[in-house]
């Protein structure tokens, strides 16, 4: 419930991007409080081969699974899944997006109504971002998705005007016009007509926790009888690979910021467009490109042992998921430029804790295992 509230919260405000460019810090556990016995490994891993048959960039991709069942050292575990992607990845030269404004505004359509705001390059801090609102009701519009999608008050299915496959091409095809890089890829799909709207707005003015909305007008907002609407969220993917999206959060570990997360969020109606929420985004990168040599199993071993090789462990720390991103890293002096690297991220239960509870997790760089955060 406080998620939901902290996440209304934001869209009510209309800055999430701008929260976002604040940073993000997980709340570490009691700094890893210190000093490993390197002499105390048991390497009892369980290798199991599997392939699965996924398709990135329209190519055949084999991952080779791997299950690490060891205890690294005292307090310190690993039992989780590692799948090495066969196809070749690379490192990219990137910039944040500097978008055309006409050009998008002709993408978006609807004869120039409503209010956009893009990223052109002209100030450095905003991040490759784009906002637009066909109206003041596409926040409560947002909002009221949003609750919905996550205390479960719709139905997961196609609503009369569109499928929601075609609405997410529809938003596909929109945001290639922008010329962004990087491909997108369809995470999450609320659907509302105007009764569920009617039925949200009941149920949140009905939650105690969001009293408050009713200060700013939710109580007598109206809906057409035919309205329509899905919110989708995206996520930005490079060669079939997620880029980061601030999900899990971001350790700091350095005291300059590192990356802005791709974050992208529409809202699509039978009137058209309602709101387009984007974040992180960067401009095409194919013609600068190297390739990058990934390391596995022991690699990630080794930098797991030199995170914590300095602290006596008074908890347990298990690596439970580790899953590969590419990370939109910002070089040292640029707020605009960045290297798009691949990047191991380790997700640990702490404790016993489930690894949503434990909110403890690491990003080593895929190619040197270096901590980023």
């Amino acid at each position: 419930m406080k998620k939901i509230k902290k996440m209304i919260e934001t869209v009510i405000g209309m800055v999430v991007l701008l929260a976002l460019l604040g940073g993000c810090a997980h709340t570490s556990q009691s700094e890893e409080q210190s000093n490993i016995d390197f002499e105390s490994l048991n390497t009892d891993t369980q290798v199991v081969e599997s392939q699965d048959e996924t398709n990135v960039d329209s190519r055949e991709e084999q991952d080779t699974a791997v299950f690490i069942d060891e205890k690294l050292d005292e307090n310190l575990f690993i039992s989780a899944e590692l799948k090495m992607p066969e196809n070749s990845l690379y490192e990219y030269a990137a910039q944040l997006k500097r978008f055309d404004y006409n050009k998008v505004q002709e993408a978006i359509g609807q004869n120039a109504e409503g209010n956009l705001a893009v990223d052109d390059g002209s100030d450095e801090f905003t991040g490759g971002s784009l906002t637009y609102q066909r109206n003041d009701m596409a926040n409560h519009l947002d909002t009221y998705c949003s609750y919905a999608g996550e205390m479960g008050l719709t139905d997961d299915r196609d609503l009369p005007f569109m499928s929601q496959a075609d609405a997410v091409a529809r938003i596909q095809n929109m945001v290639g016009m922008f010329g962004v890089g990087g491909e997108l890829e369809a995470l999450d799909v609320v659907a509302m007509d105007s009764v569920d709207f009617e039925n949200v707005k009941k149920a949140i003015m009905e939650d105690s926790d969001y009293q408050f909305l009713s200060a700013k007008g939710y109580g007598s907002d109206t809906f057409e009888q035919d309205m329509e609407v899905y919110r989708i969220i995206f996520r930005m993917n490079v060669n079939g690979i997620p880029v980061y999206r601030n999900e899990p959060n971001l350790r700091q570990t350095s005291e300059r910021f590192l990356a802005y997360p791709a974050a992208v969020t529409v809202l699509l109606s039978n009137n058209g467009i309602e709101m387009i929420s984007m974040m992180g985004m960067f401009e095409p990168y194919e013609e600068h490109q190297k390739e990058a040599v990934i390391i596995g199993e022991d690699g990630i071993k080794e930098a797991i042992m030199k995170k914590f090789g300095d602290v006596i462990l008074t908890s347990e720390f298990k690596a439970k998921n580790i899953w590969m991103e590419y990370f939109p890293l910002l070089r040292e002096d640029s707020f605009t430029e960045m290297d798009l690297i691949p990047v191991w991220c380790v997700e640990f239960e702490v404790d016993g804790q489930s690894v949503e509870d434990s909110r403890y997790s690491i990003r080593f760089n895929a190619i040197t295992g270096e901590e980023i955060s």
